[in-house]
């Protein structure tokens, strides 16, 4: 086992109050999880080498035992699976998160230059930027955040948010006027460097749905290792169609017509 793969079983284990016995084995089980880890989820459900486990509060553990034994867990990762979590979990309400992909980076794989471009953003440049624009950036709690302008004004930004054992999670947005620069590449490698130079280990997680972000996570190197979904009290909400294309200005169109598309989905909620 690489030592990578060590840190990160150190922070999945850091969640709980007591390390989880064989992590990584050939195992799909439902876990009773304690208070330390559900103050921040309901049920979590990891997919880490041939692991398959769903923790939850123990008022739901039956409930997903007997789920576990008509899903196969190939196809709990999947639209499909959050939809038949969230069935089995409907009546207290919990909407599905995921799933996400998790990717990791050390020296040996993320070794690329600093674009010269980025710079470490101020607390006051961060917190004057508009949240609805960049929302997939953690700005509250973020300990840094790098940065590149376009035309004086910042375009596009990666928040770093230290979420224990080492490990520092990346957030990224691009202002959509400024995209297809490589505004993104270059924050996201900036702050993969500026982790690894703390002694850290980048993280950076992406629903599978958005190629475009997952395309520039792996080209800085970053590589997967796990996958998720959670739950959460809260409307249930379906990811997006996939964003982007195979290669660049392809045509690609919709599958089902106008008329066979999902029209219960709602808007989104502010």
């Amino acid at each position: 086992m690489s030592d990578l793969h060590i840190k990160i079983e150190n922070w999945i284990n850091s969640q709980f109050d007591e390390n989880i016995s064989g992590l990584g084995d050939d195992k799909y089980v439902v876990v009773r999880s304690d208070n330390k880890f559900l103050k921040n989820k309901q049920i979590w459900v990891i997919k880490y080498i041939k692991s398959t486990i769903i923790f939850s509060q123990n008022k739901w553990v039956s409930d997903l035992e007997h789920f576990i034994t008509n899903m196969d867990k190939e196809m709990l990762f999947s639209i499909y699976g959050a939809f038949e979590l969230g069935r089995v979990l409907s009546k207290d309400k919990i909407r599905i998160n995921g799933p996400s992909y998790y990717l990791f980076g050390d020296r040996d794989n993320c070794n690329l230059e600093v674009d010269p471009r980025a710079f470490v953003a101020s607390r006051e440049e961060m917190e004057s930027l508009d949240k609805e624009i960049f929302w997939h950036c953690d700005i509250d709690n973020a300990v840094s955040g790098l940065a590149v302008k376009n035309n004086g004004q910042i375009s596009a930004l990666a928040t770093i948010v230290d979420e224990g054992e080492g490990v520092y999670e990346i957030g990224m947005e691009v202002h959509r006027d400024s995209q297809g620069l490589g505004m993104g590449k270059a924050v996201v490698n900036a702050a993969v460097q500026w982790i690894l130079n703390v002694g850290g280990i980048p993280l950076a997680t992406v629903g599978p749905f958005n190629v475009p972000s997952a395309r520039t996570l792996r080209s800085v190197g970053l590589k997967y290792y796990m996958m998720d979904m959670s739950g959460e009290f809260g409307e249930f909400i379906v990811p997006p169609q996939a964003l982007g294309t195979p290669v660049k200005n392809m045509d690609i169109y919709n599958l089902y017509p106008d008329w066979a598309m999902n029209n219960l989905i709602k808007s989104k909620i502010r």
